[in-house]
């Protein structure tokens, strides 16, 4: 009895360490974690700011699959939120606090069996992508100090957690980014009119870097000379040799009247016509793909296309308009035989 007595002495002793131990840790803790991504730090922000992805790329989905996420109305901007619920470690809820566009989110989580925490966002553009911090912050209670002493330690189970996610928003974010669609448009009429070009031939292989240095020129010109432009972008492939793998094609901004232009820029004008369209949303890395496909498109509809005619794309959605490659649209048209 005696020694029993003892026992409980010591384990008395033992819990009375353990608890002052565990009070006398840092209340405060503030973690954090950074990874370069290869993406653009709009195309991030709008990611993240969105509630709704966060279950395709949070990295408790794979810790806890009891989860289940219920949305409000409103899930991205200042003043949004979500709640979950779990049979394993309770409930919760997130709210974003203040948030810079492309810049930094601040929002607040909410833990039915914990303290609440702080978390933020930064991002920062660099050469090679940009650094995505996520971190989160707080101040522990005495049941919070224990838990993550028994764990040990804030550092070691929120900054893998971190990790984690962040790695899950890389291969997310690419996944989103690289979605494409190509899409049947059939028979359309195509108004025609004026153009302003500039013109050149050159290998298969060069048509890309061509393109990158003829679009910029024509379209810089056209806005220092304020021509009224009529449309969007697009390239006029005048010849194409398969065999020779050569290309002869223009780069143009239509006009709504006529213009002098002068140097290498010139002036033409395309009849209206009937092509056959097809549609590219996604980026133009598919663009071979997608040609292929419109001619496949046009036999299948039974339609002859042009052999001395000059097909052409048109940009009616670029880099310019989003950075997201997914959001990106060339139409393709294709002339019919008359």
């Amino acid at each position: 009895m005696k020694i029993f007595k003892n026992i409980l002495i010591v384990l008395a002793l033992l819990f009375i360490v353990l608890a002052i131990f565990i009070a006398t840790r840092p209340s405060h803790y503030d973690v954090h974690r950074t990874k370069i991504i290869k993406a653009p730090a709009s195309v991030l922000f709008t990611v993240i700011n969105e509630y709704k992805t966060w279950e395709e790329w949070g990295p408790w989905k794979a810790m806890d699959s009891t989860i289940v996420v219920n949305y409000p109305d409103i899930t991205s901007g200042e003043g949004a939120g979500y709640s979950w619920t779990s049979d394993h470690d309770g409930g919760g809820s997130m709210k974003t606090i203040t948030l810079e566009d492309n810049v930094s989110i601040d929002q607040k989580i909410f833990f039915d069996q914990r303290d609440e925490s702080d978390i933020y966002w930064k991002f920062n553009t660099k050469d090679e992508g940009t650094a995505v911090t996520w971190g989160m912050k707080g101040d522990l209670g005495f049941m919070g100090k224990a838990y993550f002493t028994a764990m040990g330690g804030a550092e070691k189970v929120l900054g893998k957690m971190l990790e984690d996610g962040l790695n899950n928003i890389d291969t997310y974010v690419h996944q989103q980014m690289d979605k494409y669609s190509i899409l049947d448009k059939g028979l359309v009429e195509y108004s025609g009119g004026y153009y302003v070009y500039v013109a050149t031939a050159c290998s298969f292989d060069e048509i890309g870097s061509k393109m990158d240095e003829m679009l910029p020129k024509v379209l810089i010109y056209a806005i220092q000379k304020q021509y009224p432009r009529a449309g969007a972008p697009f390239t006029l492939y005048q010849k194409y040799d398969e065999h020779a793998k050569q290309a002869e094609f223009a780069c143009c901004i239509p006009v709504k009247e006529r213009v002098n232009p002068d140097g290498d820029i010139a002036l033409a004008y395309m009849e209206p016509g009937t092509y056959y369209k097809t549609t590219l949303t996604g980026s133009y890395k598919y663009s071979e793909e997608a040609w292929k496909k419109a001619f496949e498109f046009a036999k299948k509809a039974g339609v002859e296309i042009a052999e001395k005619g000059m097909p052409f794309e048109v940009y009616t959605k670029g880099h310019t308009d989003s950075a997201n490659p997914a959001d990106w649209e060339t139409e393709i048209y294709l002339p019919v035989e008359k």
